[in-house]
């Protein structure tokens, strides 16, 4: 072989394991995320009868908190909560504001805001919507009742770096 063919495939060689090493860093970074995930739908489908699972986020403010949107046997939308050690609180979608809902309202109240990430979750005791938004150059934490979608008096600010 020529020195210039073997410097090539050394080069895609190097390449491909450089790939296959980001590839598994990656699954070893998720994974617990993955993990949580399926014990969350799995402790909703046992513990609150959800037989559908639509979607499933992880809420962190006081402890965590997972939250799964998915249909009881009934085909309705429920919406449950589960805190480490505690009874799920499931609700309906419908006694609630969905996310498309929520962000409406937000957009209408706030429409300077440029929406980092929006999840459902606990706080002070009470299922809320949780916003992550970036108003000017500050980031910014508020809550909205999940009940109604009235905002919450507390905006928290995370200090700039």
């Amino acid at each position: 072989m020529k020195k210039r063919t073997k410097w090539i495939l050394l080069s895609i060689l190097i390449l491909l394991l450089v790939i296959f090493g980001l590839h598994r860093f990656y699954i070893f970074i998720q994974q617990d995320l993955w993990q949580g995930e399926k014990a969350a739908m799995e402790r909703a489908k046992s513990e609150a009868g959800i037989v559908e699972v639509d979607q499933v986020w992880k809420s962190v403010w006081d402890e965590v908190c997972w939250v799964v949107e998915g249909k009881n046997e009934a085909g309705e939308d429920v919406v449950v909560w589960l805190l480490e050690g505690k009874e799920p609180t499931v609700k309906l979608l419908s006694e609630g504001v969905s996310e498309s809902r929520i962000l409406s309202i937000i957009h209408k109240d706030f429409p300077q805001v440029d929406i980092i990430r929006l999840v459902p979750g606990i706080y002070e005791g009470k299922e809320v919507w949780q916003l992550f938004y970036k108003e000017k150059a500050h980031h910014y934490y508020r809550f909205f009742s999940f009940s109604d979608g009235a905002p919450l008096s507390e905006v928290f600010t995370l200090p700039n770096r």
